[in-house]
């Protein structure tokens, strides 16, 4: 634990965030998921936190380009880490969102190029890609 800790705290104070327990703990949590993390269950592994607390916490990793929203449904937002290149100016994400429609895990897939879409008189600065379908664990099942 000391190790994601540590990891925590650097990246904090990259984005120049306070490292304090309860950014570290909600941190340490989303790294462990291993995939997106839905809010339901960082509020089921928060042990007396307040969801008010929560909610700004994970806006200011949003504003700070600490994490980015992977999925939104009408029960629950999915947040994953972001990568380095992510700042509050600007999220770079060259990824596809994949929801499994068995397991309901939301996972990013980066992808080997880049996705390039032009629209007539449109100036674009953000494209989400979702995809869904079924992941390796749950084809094979």
């Amino acid at each position: 634990m000391k190790t994601n800790q540590n990891w925590s705290q650097q990246l904090l104070h990259r984005k120049k965030l306070k490292a304090t327990t309860t950014r570290i703990q909600v941190l340490d949590l989303i790294k462990a998921y291993n995939s997106a993390m839905p809010v339901s269950a960082l509020q089921n592994q928060l042990d007396n936190f307040d969801r008010v607390t929560l909610y700004r916490i994970l806006n200011t990793f949003l504003k700070k380009g600490v994490i980015h929203k992977a999925h939104i449904n009408k029960d629950d937002v999915y947040y994953a880490l972001c990568g380095e290149s992510c700042s509050s100016e600007n999220h770079i994400h060259q990824h596809v969102h994949f929801k499994c429609k068995s397991c309901e895990t939301v996972s990013c897939v980066h992808l080997d190029q880049e996705v390039s879409i032009q629209l007539p008189n449109l100036q674009i600065e953000n494209i989400n890609i979702e995809a869904t379908g079924y992941c390796n664990n749950c084809k094979a099942a």
